[in-house]
């Protein structure tokens, strides 16, 4: 069954930027932790995660997205979402496309848009930097990437640095204030980043309170 994937999904790893605009806004996200597992596991989970959003993303609903499902405020918080329709994914380049449906308030506004992604990964000085690039041949997408650096710390633990950085049109610019961001997006995200860093830990996610958590933040 067809999902509906929150902004911040879509933001992190969909790229659905209305970038045609001459006004555009630049949003950053980084932070540490500490993975009580080998740099080996973090790599083998953080590759998962990957790899399940390029070829069907319904697979991350069990353990990464858990806790960051559409609330239904429409009006609010889930503002702007996507619909996810499909993948195609070529293993030969680690390449995907994701085929999608942006809504507004509720309202279909872009109907299946396919927007694409690259995985890449390098070993230099014993971290392994990942990232993943999102790539969009129209109008909605300028630039957006998440990169996964694995630094071990001995063999039972390993340090992984998180970033993302997000170019917004002006017109996702309406959507996506300061304060959207802040108690909307960075949440989600670091929820996605944290429930990696437990199946990684533990091979399992537990199910989240999630008013909780957003009273939290």
């Amino acid at each position: 069954m067809n999902k509906i994937y929150t902004l911040i999904v879509a933001v992190l790893f969909a790229g659905t930027m209305f970038a045609d605009s001459s006004e555009r806004q630049l949003r950053r996200l980084s932070f540490d932790r500490t993975f009580e597992c080998s740099a080996e596991r973090a790599n083998e989970i953080i590759d998962l995660f990957v790899y399940e959003m390029q070829t069907d993303m319904n697979h991350l609903f069990t353990w990464a997205f858990v806790g960051t499902e559409n609330q239904g405020d429409t009006k609010g918080k889930d503002a702007v979402s996507i619909k996810y329709v499909g993948n195609t994914y070529y293993p030969e380049t680690r390449t995907g496309v994701l085929v999608t449906t942006i809504e507004v308030l509720g309202v279909p506004w872009f109907k299946n848009r396919e927007i694409g992604s690259v995985y890449t990964d390098s070993l230099v000085n014993n971290t392994r930097y990942a990232r993943l690039d999102i790539t969009y041949s129209g109008s909605l997408l300028q630039a957006a990437d998440g990169q996964f650096h694995t630094t071990p710390i001995d063999k039972d633990r390993a340090l992984v640095h998180f970033e993302l950085n997000v170019t917004l049109g002006k017109f996702f610019s309406a959507f996506v204030t300061n304060k959207t961001w802040n108690e909307v997006a960075s949440w989600r995200i670091e929820m996605i980043f944290d429930n990696i860093k437990e199946f990684a830990e533990t091979g399992m996610v537990q199910p989240k309170d999630v008013d909780v958590i957003i009273n939290q933040k």
